[in-house]
């Protein structure tokens, strides 16, 4: 493992309801995760409490893709995406790390004795800070997301000036669904760390119709892919 060469690929679903329209994004995490990238959700709550189909999906999604699932009240959002951004980063470090111990002494880290894992643990969160991390947030526009929408516009620019304060390189892109003029999706700022042409692409941002979560996550794979060279990529 190369602490020079590692790219992260991570993307982070934030919504505040069920997905309603188009591919099942249980399935659509699924592909992301066979294609090296991490899938993590953040559902926002309100004052009531969710029905047990929201969180089950919620949890669903992060486990077909490999990630982390969390709730949170709209206060708390951009605490919880910074603390889950980092979450998402060593626990796909551990994930690889483990992966490739197996294949060498025939044990991962869950079987270690512990002085040794929390060694490999200590060196894990140290490198995560280091590696290079492509990341694209999927914002859920929906009509629900009304009154929710410039919190979260406030939240993705502050994750943003928070990863720009890592030492491995960052790239943030953010995609909202449904889209633009009728589609499904649209990509609103592709990959950048330019905190102002992020906040410039978010100025379009209207809450308005379903929940398209499964394509978002298909159109977040694409993007991905494009800006990702292979030969730069840890695969889990």
């Amino acid at each position: 493992m190369n602490e020079n060469t590692g790219i992260i690929k991570q993307m982070l679903i934030v919504t505040d309801g069920r997905s309603n329209i188009g591919v099942s994004p249980v399935e659509a995490a699924a592909k992301a995760k066979s294609m090296g990238i991490t899938v993590s959700a953040i559902g926002i709550i309100d004052n009531d409490l969710k029905g047990e189909e929201d969180v089950l999906e919620i949890e669903a999604i992060a486990k077909a893709g490999g990630g982390l699932s969390d709730y949170c009240y709209l206060d708390n959002l951009g605490v919880t995406m910074q603390a889950m951004t980092q979450k998402t980063v060593n626990y796909t470090l551990e994930c690889i790390v483990s992966k490739q111990l197996k294949s060498l002494i025939g044990k991962d880290m869950t079987n270690m004795e512990p002085e040794s894992r929390m060694k490999i643990i200590e060196f894990i969160e140290n490198y995560g800070d280091r590696v290079d991390l492509l990341y694209v947030i999927l914002l859920d526009t929906s009509k629900s997301m009304m009154s929710k929408l410039e919190t979260a516009k406030k939240c993705i620019a502050d994750l943003l000036e928070a990863l720009n304060n890592r030492k491995g390189t960052s790239k943030l892109a953010l995609i909202s669904y449904p889209g633009e003029n009728g589609n499904i999706t649209s990509v609103i700022s592709d990959f950048t760390n330019e905190v102002s042409v992020l906040k410039e692409g978010m100025k379009r941002l209207k809450a308005k119709g379903g929940t398209p979560t499964g394509p978002a996550i298909e159109a977040a794979i694409d993007l991905i892919l494009e800006q990702s060279s292979p030969a730069r990529v840890y695969y889990v």
